[in-house]
């Protein structure tokens, strides 16, 4: 009895040699340590989860081959197919499935990804280093005049998990890398990206936003949105100004009738408190209109779709303080945009006339808004805590007290003496300056070098521009060289190298003629009749050709300069 019992009980426990083991198959993109163990790795960067949720060291992916592959994500009963592909490679598949939802938290905000995500792997070691380049340096210079991390968090997690918004941001960023390369002088003999690397990513992204499937048009538009935001930012830095605007007007377009839609369901879309992509949509949209007062800074025919909407409330007078830095920056962007439009009226600049006409007291009362602001925005700053004085901040105050000091004294200035009228306002000049000064400082500490730099927002060049032009005081015009010329910085179509030139420029017209040996030593020794009065230009690969006027004189004048 004994041994038979011991003999059925052996035959138990050597039952499991009855049944084979099955080996998963072989991971081909996933990390060293899931091809290792013969089970399927999640892909996740920089380390899988498979590997952390089982206190392993991932040995991370390796040298992954460089091979076009069809990722599916799959949440539920909804699919989404993405597709990678790289020329000149065999092609391989591989299915990986997801069963949860991305939340992240932006700020406080829990942000709820609209629809079915996956964070994308990286298949080339150039777009590992491009999406690198993204979030360490393009980020942060498209960002840099109004910093907000709950915003740069949104770029970076959909540059993450969607295809398109990926693709166009390794496009932006290999733009980016082009231009420091070139600018600085870096890899000329053999440039760090292809001259068609940036294109080949831009054209792809168009190729996946026209082809997603969403069943979410809110989640459609939120993706097309931020795509066509980055798509400006790309086309501007390339020097495709015409289709740069294409895009931010279409973006503006779109966003309206997002929010037209919205209102119809939630009442106005500002009371409305975001979440997921309604939240996405918020945020690229208030990019968007900033942008869109922003143009008329550079754009002398540029009327803004809508210069005083939902995402910029009106400045009630009955209030007694900003409650923030970004609010107040909010309205004076839009007193600024005003005075640039009276300014070209009133100027004339417009070759087409196509700018609406502005009512008879408009310039009264933009300039008694514009006082208003300063003693709201002064009061805010005294009842401010010493926590909220930190570097960004501080940028920020003298960005906006230089911006809000040079409208008030473009819309004070003009009248029946014109350009000798601003000779009055040489302590204004001199105070922009300094402000300019303390900017760029902060401009140079926060990119870490004099390397140039590229954002999509107006900042300090159109100022010092405007600023060497209009005060003939020859100190001040050599300091604004001075810091136009000490790092090459780019801000939508302006750049501080084509502008330092145009600056020089009205230096050797105005000044021309004084007596040899003899340099200008004040305003009052350039007469009228030898001051430009106006000036305009278009630029093209090498050269910029410029247009003038002088005062007191007719004709038009024509030049072409090269930088």
């Amino acid at each position: 009895m004994g041994e038979a019992r011991s003999s059925e009980a052996k035959m138990d426990n050597q039952s499991w040699r009855k049944k084979p083991r099955k080996f998963a198959p072989k991971s081909r993109l996933g990390c060293k340590t899931c091809k290792i163990r013969r089970i399927k790795c999640d892909l996740a960067q920089p380390s899988c989860l498979k590997c952390r949720s089982t206190g392993r060291t991932c040995d991370g992916y390796g040298d992954v081959a460089d091979v076009p592959s069809t990722f599916s994500a799959e949440v539920g009963h909804e699919r989404h197919d993405i597709e990678h592909q790289t020329t000149g490679q065999d092609s391989t598949a591989t299915s990986v499935t997801v069963r949860t939802r991305y939340d992240i938290k932006l700020d406080g905000v829990l942000l709820q990804t609209p629809g079915a995500f996956m964070i994308l792997p990286v298949t080339e070691p150039k777009q590992a280093e491009a999406l690198g380049f993204f979030e360490n340096v393009a980020i942060k210079n498209i960002n840099e005049y109004r910093p907000c991390s709950s915003w740069r968090k949104t770029l970076m997690f959909f540059s993450q998990t969607e295809p398109s918004v990926r693709c166009a941001a390794i496009a932006l960023a290999l733009m980016h890398r082009n231009q420091l390369d070139r600018v600085s002088g870096y890899g000329l003999q053999q440039p760090r990206v292809p001259d068609d690397a940036p294109l080949l990513y831009y054209n792809r992204a168009i190729q996946l936003l026209l082809s997603q499937k969403s069943n979410d048009d809110t989640q459609a538009a939120a993706i097309t949105l931020l795509v066509c935001y980055l798509f400006t930012c790309f086309d501007h830095l390339a020097g495709n100004y015409v289709q740069a605007m294409k895009h931010l007007r279409g973006g503006i377009e779109l966003s309206r009738n997002i929010d037209q839609t919205t209102s119809n369901e939630h009442g106005a879309f500002y009371d409305v408190k975001p979440s997921g992509a309604q939240d996405l949509i918020y945020q690229v949209t208030r990019q968007f209109h900033r942008l869109d007062l922003q143009a008329v800074m550079f754009l002398i025919d540029w009327t803004p779709t809508d210069s005083q909407d939902s995402y910029f409330p009106q400045l009630s007078i009955s209030n007694t303080t900003f409650q923030s830095i970004e609010q107040a920056a909010d309205h004076l962007q839009i007193l600024v945009t005003q005075v640039m439009r009276l300014r070209n009226t009133e100027q004339e600049l417009s070759p087409q006339g196509e700018m609406p006409p502005l009512p008879p007291p408009f310039k009264g009362i933009t300039l008694g808004q514009l006082e208003s602001w300063s003693d709201l925005f002064e009061h805010m700053l005294q009842q401010e805590n010493s926590h909220e004085t930190a570097s960004e901040s501080n940028a920020l105050i003298s960005l906006l007290r230089l911006q809000h000091t040079i409208a008030w004294t473009l819309l004070k200035s003009p009248g029946p003496e014109k350009e000798m009228g601003y000779d009055s306002f040489l302590p204004q000049f001199r105070q922009c300056v300094a402000l300019a000064r303390d900017v760029a400082a902060a401009h140079e500490r926060y990119s870490g070098s004099l390397k140039p730099t590229f954002t999509p927002e107006i900042g300090i060049v159109p100022v010092l521009y405007m600023i060497g032009v209009k005060c003939r005081d020859p100190t001040v015009r050599r300091e604004v060289l001075d810091i136009l010329q000490r790092q090459t910085i780019q801000e939508a179509v302006w750049d501080s190298i084509s502008t330092a030139r145009v600056v020089e420029r009205v230096i050797e017209i105005e000044e021309d003629g004084s007596r040899e040996g003899e340099a200008i030593q004040s305003m009052e020794q350039i007469p009228v009749w030898k001051r430009v009065e106006a000036m305009s230009w278009v630029l093209s690969p090498g050269q910029m050709d410029i247009t003038y006027t002088f005062c007191e004189r007719e004709g038009i004048h024509l030049e072409s300069l090269s930088i």
